[in-house]
């Protein structure tokens, strides 16, 4: 059978316009996240357009915690991942629309596969309305269960009649014990009508400080902490003289001033007539609860703002439906601690927290997260466009007010960064505002195009693979001959390379400045080291390590080198070259540690002399053994005069301290000449060798 290209168009139309129009609601999930949705369930999600629905996790329109007591989050994840297994789902979902209405919906899932993709196509309906008939229901027989053990009670009582006067003297009895008990475990106190004590137990003079003969006969309001407004105690006695029972937490105040909380149920007590004739109190004491939960709170408080933190922040991205973010950073505000001190900086943070909260709306939150630094979240309905514009109202107000403290006037300004990239949301915010920062702008919207976002995803790139490459021993050993000129004796420089996942080989000038600001160059070092002594242990030729002033002063690091050295017996062929020399400050340190190694047996050299800030004064100071010459001072040296004499002045110093030289990057015959001839002992360089695995 075949079908014409219009058939088939038409057909393709009809089933958009089927998905669209369909009666019951339809979404699309793509990798736990939501990416199509009809109109039906825009309309019982309670959103605008589908752009407000993409990208977002299930959980996200769902209250945080389902009846089962499972998080949102975890039970959606364990639904989808378990229908990806088995193909399909039927389950009752509880969902929650932007605007906080709950209602219970019957979902199912299907897979389906559309050009290679796995996607789960769901349909759900409201089943809010059975829910609360089967609560109805469920109810009703409760209440019927109940009734039947009501009558069984009451004939279990007829049964008994023949030992009414046993039961009625066991009954008093248990009272008696269920008074003891009370008494143990709970404050208990009974007032007149009028309000007066007239009982109190030993819990409650134990926890209020005030024995039983001050507090008999007072006013209950004795224990009352001034903090109660007098509203709430004219509710509580409405209640009660209502002949209902009031319920609440109330905060006391014991006889030294100290505050205690109490869990408080005060009933009336009524006579056969209905009248009340008196009022009993049961109180728990719920301090640790409160103490609790004001550490808790504190936690997420700034101390000094009483804004909420950066931790704060944090959790409310994480919890929040389509949040967005700007980051306040004060203009120079390092200036004024510096000008006038930290107490002054720190009223001038209070005060534009202060002109900050002016801005803050029902879903707008205000947070400081660093010294000088404040961020904006605004969640649900409040738009972006909403966000940027409060930013430039903000910046328009900071502009024209003036703090003045302590006979002080500051004028202050803002940079700001906004981002509404709900994964990373922080990051973006905070290269928006960097971006902002370095080119003299008030105000940045987060842009992927941004260096800064590019390099940092390079280098997220680079640290991955750095990473693989030390869980995949693919740190390699390569290795350079060095020549002697005079002998001809053959020693070798072991030099770092990585072995990416594509299997391309890097050199360190590609990856070892990320390696050092992710943390991952000490571990390097090791695997250097351990890789040399191991190949070498067993040959004759001698061998350099190359270790940086970092190396130099990671006591984990040396402490691995010496063992290593004394465990392979090598440290008699071992020259250690110290490279990045020119930024040597600390000669005592770098001293010590060259001192320690020579102990032992090895040698030191400084490695690329004649770069940077190398000085001839520093070379005096270390006990060195050899000094290589780089490779800028001798690649041109058949060509430049200039360079020539230069690299006789360094070697002739070198003589004069007794220190053999090298010349690195000799990489044709008439510069392997000239170096032998000024007096130069050793050569390295492509002329002899191209650096190679050593395996």
């Amino acid at each position: 059978m075949s079908y014409d290209s219009n058939f088939i168009l038409e057909n393709v139309i009809n089933f958009e316009i089927l998905f669209e129009d369909a009666y019951n609601p339809i979404l699309v999930i793509q990798d736990d996240y939501f990416v199509d949705c009809n109109k039906a369930a825009l309309k019982m999600l309670d959103m605008a357009n589908k752009k407000d629905l993409f990208h977002i996790h299930p959980s996200q329109i769902s209250p945080e915690y389902q009846p089962c007591g499972m998080t949102s989050k975890e039970k959606a994840n364990q639904i989808i991942h378990k229908c990806y297994k088995d193909g399909h789902s039927r389950f009752e979902w509880l969902h929650q629309t932007l605007q906080g209405k709950k209602f219970w919906t019957e979902v199912s899932l299907k897979t389906i596969n559309i050009k290679e993709e796995k996607l789960l196509y769901v349909t759900f309906r409201e089943i809010s309305k059975k829910k609360e008939k089967q609560k109805e229901l469920e109810t009703y027989n409760q209440e019927l269960i109940k009734n039947n053990k009501n009558l069984k009670k009451i004939q279990t009582q007829l049964d008994k009649t023949n030992k009414k006067s046993t039961d009625l003297l066991k009954t008093l009895t248990l009272l008696d014990r269920y008074k003891k008990a009370l008494d143990e475990t709970s404050i208990v106190t009974k007032t007149d009508l009028e309000g007066n004590l007239t009982y109190v137990n030993d819990k409650f003079c134990t926890t209020s400080g005030y024995t039983r003969e001050e507090l008999l006969g007072k006013k209950h309001n004795i224990v009352r902490h001034p903090d109660n407004k007098k509203d709430f105690f004219a509710h509580l006695w409405t209640t009660i003289k209502n002949k209902k029972t009031f319920k609440g937490i109330i905060k006391n105040t014991k006889k030294d001033g100290s505050t205690y909380y109490v869990d408080s149920t005060i009933m009336p007590i009524l006579d056969n007539n209905d009248n009340i004739i008196e009022y009993i109190g049961i109180r728990n004491d719920v301090t640790s609860l409160y103490e609790k939960d004001k550490i808790i709170y504190e936690q997420f408080i700034d101390d000094l703002t009483r804004l909420p933190n950066r931790q704060k922040l944090i959790k409310d991205i994480n919890k929040n439906i389509f949040p967005k973010m700007a980051i306040i950073n004060i203009d120079s505000f390092k200036d004024i601690n510096e000008s006038y001190g930290l107490d002054i900086g720190d009223e001038v943070l209070k005060n534009f927290s202060r002109e900050l909260l002016l801005f803050k709306s029902i879903n707008l939150n205000i947070y400081r997260i660093g010294a000088d630094e404040f961020a904006l979240l605004s969640h649900g309905n409040y738009s972006f466009k909403e966000l940027h514009k409060t930013c430039i109202n903000f910046l328009k107000h900071i502009h024209h007010s003036k703090f003045i403290i302590d006979n002080n006037v500051f004028n202050l300004s803002c940079s700001i960064g906004i981002s509404d990239h709900n994964k990373k949301l922080f990051t973006h915010s905070e290269m928006a505002l960097s971006y902002a920062k370095k080119n003299d702008v008030e105000l940045f919207i987060f842009d992927k195009e941004i260096d800064d976002f590019k390099n940092l995803k390079k280098n997220i790139e680079l640290t991955q693979e750095i990473k693989y490459a030390i869980n995949n021993d693919n740190i390699l050993l390569y290795g350079q001959k060095i020549i002697n000129n005079i002998t001809q004796e053959v020693k070798y420089e072991t030099l770092m390379r990585m072995k990416q996942k594509d299997g391309r080989i890097l050199s360190p000038f590609d990856f070892l400045k990320q390696a050092k600001k992710a943390k991952l160059y000490p571990m390097m070092t090791k695997i250097m080291i351990n890789k040399a002594c191991e190949y070498f242990k067993d040959k004759t030729s001698k061998f350099s390590i190359n270790l940086t002033l970092q190396d130099i002063t990671n006591k984990d690091t040396i402490e691995f080198l010496i063992n290593k050295l004394k465990q392979t017996n090598t440290s008699n062929r071992v020259l250690i070259e110290i490279v990045e020399s020119e930024g040597i400050e600390n000669f005592e340190e770098v001293s010590r540690f060259i001192n320690k190694v020579k102990k032992i047996g090895c040698k030191v050299a400084i490695d690329d002399f004649g770069t940077g800030y190398s000085n001839f004064e520093y070379i005096t100071r270390l006990n060195i053994d050899i000094l290589k010459i780089d490779g800028s001072l001798i690649k041109n040296i058949h060509k430049n005069k200039k360079l020539l004499i230069t690299v006789r002045s360094i070697v002739s110093f070198a003589k004069a301290l007794n220190i053999d030289v090298v010349a690195e990057f000799v990489h044709c015959q008439e510069v392997y000449q000239i170096i032998k001839e000024i007096g130069i002992t050793y050569s390295q360089g492509y002329l002899f060798h191209k650096p190679e695995a050593l395996n």
